[in-house]
């Protein structure tokens, strides 16, 4: 006697061998394994270039609106507690000054933490403090105030010897910091805007008398960490770490249009020590990522070389 399988259990074990029998045939294809790459790397590039319309790229998921900052230090303030406003038109300026001034004095308890609520936060340049991390919610956003003269000048940098653009003075960063230790800029993809579109102008009408600013400058400091935040539009140079040690630089969006925004560096560690940067996305209108350290004869006699700075995983998109 021999044992018959249902019509239904036949089928379906046809079925699977025929399955089994289409699936290598199929991936044998290399017009059709073509065909699944180009589309695969088409919706990547369209992804990002979503993402970049709106208020920033995130290597990582989106969520929500509305989500808690969390406490990073033993002691937090919002940038509210010290007047500040957000509705873009007000000038936050004093503001930042009061709030970092009160952080300066957490320094031996741990530090204290800067919350920049959502809204729109315009600002003349400011200096940070040591032990404090500045916080960016979602849809907060840092504006650069565009007059020029609310920044202040600076001496050239002394392993360049004068401006870059022009002897004598330079402009310094909107977000400053020098001598500092344990200081972190973050959050929930947040944003720091220089508005540099009249910088870009003035500078190809040559109407600025001085060298142009970074959007964030730290200078002879330790234990830096920025991640989790968009730059964008920095009139100059994006990030510029001076004669920095031990520089963390991890999942960071940095904008400028690829055309007509000059010298618009996204990272550019100068005389640095043990840094990372790392799964970062970075679409500019020159070098992405520029190691220096200082300029011609002026940086030898500096003699601070740029060391041990290890670089992964980025994206990058710019003209140079």
């Amino acid at each position: 006697m021999v044992d018959t399988l249902p019509v239904g259990r036949f089928q379906l074990q046809q079925q699977r061998l025929e399955l089994k029998r289409w699936i290598p045939a199929f991936l044998s294809s290399h017009k059709t394994l073509f065909v699944l790459l180009w589309i695969a790397a088409f919706g990547s590039v369209f992804f990002w270039q979503w993402n970049i319309g709106g208020s920033g790229f995130s290597i990582f998921a989106k969520v929500g609106p509305g989500r808690p900052m969390p406490k990073m230090r033993p002691f937090a303030f919002n940038l509210t507690d010290f007047g500040g406003v957000g509705d873009g038109v007000a000038d936050e300026t004093a503001a930042f000054e009061r709030a970092i001034l009160a952080i300066s004095k957490f320094g031996k308890r741990g530090g204290a933490q800067l919350n920049v609520p959502p809204g729109k936060w315009l600002t003349a340049p400011f200096n940070l403090t040591s032990h404090m991390t500045l916080f960016l919610a979602e849809d907060a956003e840092i504006l650069g105030i565009q007059d020029e003269k609310r920044w202040a000048l600076m001496p050239p940098l002394p392993s360049y010897g004068y401006g870059r653009e022009h002897n004598g003075s330079r402009y310094g960063s909107l977000i400053h910091g020098q001598n500092l230790r344990d200081v972190v800029i973050t959050g929930h993809n947040g944003t720091i805007n220089g508005q540099g579109q009249s910088w870009w102008k003035k500078y190809r009408q040559k109407l600025l008398n001085h060298s142009r600013g970074p959007l964030v400058q730290i200078m002879w400091s330790s234990d830096i960490v920025i991640s989790d935040i968009t730059l964008r539009d920095s009139p100059f140079w994006t990030f510029h770490p001076y004669d920095c040690k031990n520089v963390t630089v991890r999942n960071v969006t940095i904008l400028a249009p690829i055309f007509e925004a000059p010298n618009t560096d996204g990272i550019d560690p100068d005389s640095c020590e043990d840094m990372v940067i790392e799964d970062c996305y970075i679409s500019v209108g020159d070098d992405a990522v520029a190691i220096k350290s200082g300029w011609d004869q002026y940086g030898i006699a500096y003699e601070r070389p740029s060391r041990n700075i290890l670089i992964r995983n980025l994206i990058i998109r710019s003209m140079v």
